[in-house]
């Protein structure tokens, strides 16, 4: 534990002036980020399958192209094409690994780490209000879960989450972003924020759990080392991936302040 709170302070030293800077050097961080958890990713599959190194090239495109690119539209018309590759690798290459998953990682990766860009563009209160409900929504749900969790959520997914622990969660994410929303006024209509306030903790827990997936069909604990007692890139934003997404999706159709 003391090492985890250790790790937890340095990395609060280093991202919070980043998350407040915004622009560039958010930006940075981003592909920073993104960068790594696309390496994580990619080193847990190797270990069952091989996949070409071109494969990997064109993953690592069509992430960034993605995170980078100013619009949606041509960003997901060069998502498209990376994948389309991918695709195409995949039919006409036979014993060099399981392509299909590269084609999976490029909007799982790529998309929700250029989620996070837009929600920080639009206004630090904003990523403030998502970061924090995921952090709140995941903590109510480890304690809850530890003091009354007695019904297993996921057991061959994640043995230690209880249903218990994920209604906690769910509850307290919830208020918290309700009644930050509604002070902040973040959004544009009260449906919205209603919307996001039921829809962000469960995104989270999600998110969470599509991650303990992966792991769990690669057999591995944590997706990489970087951070002692916390794993890698990818265990620290699992469950901030969806959300992000989500608000993301508001902001584009206009429901955001």
């Amino acid at each position: 534990m003391k090492e985890r709170i250790i790790t937890a302070i340095c990395l609060l030293i280093v991202v919070l002036p980043l998350i407040y800077l915004g622009g560039y050097w958010f930006m940075g961080l981003i592909l920073i980020a993104a960068g790594i958890a696309t390496l994580e990713m990619i080193a847990m599959h190797d270990q069952l399958e091989k996949v070409l190194f071109g494969a990997k090239a064109i993953t690592f495109l069509g992430i960034f192209l993605v995170i980078l690119m100013p619009h949606i539209r041509e960003t997901l018309i060069l998502g498209a094409l990376a994948m389309m590759f991918l695709l195409i690798l995949s039919m006409c290459i036979k014993n060099q690994g399981d392509i299909r998953f590269y084609l999976l990682i490029i909007p799982y990766i790529g998309l929700s780490f250029r989620a996070l860009i837009e929600v920080r563009n639009h206004s630090l209160e904003l990523l403030f209000f998502s970061i924090a409900t995921v952090i709140l929504t995941d903590s109510a749900a480890y304690f809850v879960g530890r003091c009354l969790g007695k019904r297993k959520l996921a057991p061959t997914i994640s043995p230690k989450k209880t249903v218990e622990g994920a209604i906690g969660g769910w509850l307290v994410g919830f208020g918290f972003a309700f009644m930050f929303a509604l002070t902040q006024n973040l959004f544009a209509e009260m449906w919205v924020l209603v919307v996001l306030a039921i829809c962000l903790p469960i995104l989270s827990q999600i998110g969470d759990l599509v991650a303990s997936a992966f792991k769990r069909h690669y057999g591995i604990k944590d997706y990489g080392k970087l951070f002692p007692g916390h794993g890698g890139v990818m265990d620290r934003v699992d469950s901030q991936l969806l959300a992000a997404i989500l608000i993301y999706v508001m902001i584009q159709i206009g429901g955001v302040v």
